[in-house]
C-alpha cells in the first residue's frame, strides 16, 4: 500500500464517523495489550468532549496515524485543550492530544464471533497482565504467538477470516491500540 492509499482510506473512514457517528476498525497494534488484540475489530461511536470519562478508549490522529488508547487526563487546568491517554501495555502516558484529534470514543470489540463491551476499569488479573506487558517486549511476542497458535491456545477454533480466535481479557460479565494504516 502507498502513502496515497492510506490516506484515501483515513479521510474515507472520517467521511463515514462525521455522516453516520459510528465505524469499524481493525486493531493492528500492541500497545492496548491485553485490553485489545491486533485482528480484534472495534466499533468506534463519536462523542462530545463532555461526555468523556476517564478510562474511556479514544480514537485520536497524531502525524497521519491513529491511535486507540485510553483516556487517562481530561483537560483541566494543568492540561488545558488536550487529552492524556496512555496504551495500557504502554510503561507512560503518551504526550498531550490536542481535543481536536479526538475522533470517537471505542463502543464495542469484536473478538472472534462475539460483540463486547469495553469495561472503563481494567479487571485486576488485566492490570497486572498489562503491567508485565509493558515492561517487556518479549513477553509481548510470546503472548501474540501463545494466542495465535493452535497447539498452544485453548480455542482451536478460527474466525470467518481464518484467523485464530484470541483468548479474552474481559471478565465474566464484561462487554481498536492502534487502527491500521492499511
Amino acid at each position: 500500500m502507498n502513502i496515497a492509499d492510506g490516506v484515501l482510506k483515513q479521510e474515507l473512514m472520517l467521511d463515514v464517523l462525521r455522516k453516520y457517528g459510528s465505524c469499524r476498525l481493525q486493531v493492528s497494534g500492541t500497545s492496548m495489550l491485553p485490553t485489545l488484540w491486533p485482528g480484534d475489530t472495534v466499533s468506534i461511536e463519536s462523542r462530545r468532549l463532555s461526555e468523556l470519562k476517564l478510562g474511556d478508549i479514544v480514537l485520536y490522529e497524531r502525524r497521519g496515524r491513529f491511535f486507540l488508547h485510553r483516556l487517562v487526563a481530561l483537560p483541566a487546568e494543568r492540561f488545558p485543550g488536550r487529552l492524556v491517554t496512555r496504551g495500557d501495555s504502554m510503561p507512560q502516558a503518551d504526550p498531550a492530544v490536542r481535543v481536536e484529534s479526538m475522533l470517537g470514543v471505542l463502543a464495542t470489540v469484536r473478538r472472534g464471533k462475539d460483540w463486547r463491551v469495553v469495561p472503563g476499569t481494567m479487571p485486576r488479573m488485566s492490570r497486572v497482565a498489562a503491567a508485565l506487558l509493558a515492561r517487556s517486549g518479549g513477553l509481548v511476542r510470546l503472548a501474540l504467538y501463545i494466542a495465535s497458535s493452535p497447539a498452544l491456545s485453548h480455542k482451536k477454533s478460527c474466525d470467518k477470516d481464518g484467523a485464530p480466535e484470541v483468548p479474552s481479557s474481559f471478565s465474566q460479565g464484561d462487554s481498536l491500540s492502534e487502527a491500521p494504516n492499511s
